[in-house]
């Protein structure tokens, strides 16, 4: 396999034979994390399924088992110390969601997962800030090494502007203001409470691997 493909693109990917454009669309528009934690059938499943967003949902609650397995082996990845608490917080979700607690994983995921995106994104907490975060999923991917922007790209969804106050009607896709400021129970669908535990858990994986290359630039400065 070339090292270019392998360097542009994450693992989980690999055999799965959707276009990176199909990937984007099911991140930005669906709100699905396509990196890290999502198996190659899966994503080859969620390509084929039809373009309503139920029909997305129906895929990753038929993938329960196997997007499981692969979020436990991806959390067991995440060993830096820096982030000790944010995998604890992971594992708490993981074990609520094998126990049959979806709601309670997906709320504990949800609540667990923004300062980290603040880290990733450098998005300052303050006024705007949200606002600031689901721009950082819009932005187009680099065109030589585009996998840390499939990461961040279920934010545009994931953030869509929600008050129930003005009228607005609950977002159809997984929406952060929806489960900490209203939680509407039929919001958190058995999909939407997947999504939520794999968007922590890809976040916490992508935050390792960030430390992974910030230590390894470390030593390379040391090195020469």
């Amino acid at each position: 396999m070339p090292h270019f493909y392998t360097a542009a693109r994450h693992e989980n990917w690999w055999g799965s034979a959707v276009q990176m454009d199909v990937l984007l669309v099911l991140a930005k528009k669906h709100g699905i994390p396509v990196a890290w934690i999502t198996p190659a059938q899966t994503l080859s499943s969620l390509a084929a399924a039809g373009a309503d967003h139920d029909d997305k949902l129906a895929v990753l609650v038929d993938s329960e088992d196997g997007i499981q397995a692969l979020c436990r082996l991806k959390l067991e990845e995440c060993t830096d110390e820096w982030i000790a608490g944010e995998v604890e917080a992971g594992e708490k979700a993981m074990a609520a969601w094998s126990d049959g607690h979806r709601e309670a994983a997906a709320c504990l995921a949800v609540a667990g997962v923004e300062q980290m995106l603040h880290n990733l994104t450098h998005v300052p907490r303050g006024r705007g800030a949200h606002k600031r975060l689901q721009k950082a999923g819009t932005k187009k991917p680099n065109d030589y090494l585009p996998k840390h922007q499939y990461v961040l790209a279920p934010l545009n969804a994931f953030y869509t502007p929600y008050d129930p106050d003005k009228g607005d009607a609950v977002p159809t896709t997984l929406s952060r203001h929806a489960v900490v400021h209203h939680l509407p129970l039929p919001h958190l669908s058995p999909g939407h409470c997947i999504i939520a535990v794999m968007l922590l858990i890809s976040i916490i994986r992508e935050t390792q691997e960030r430390y992974d290359d910030i230590r390894d630039d470390l030593l390379m400065q040391a090195s020469d």
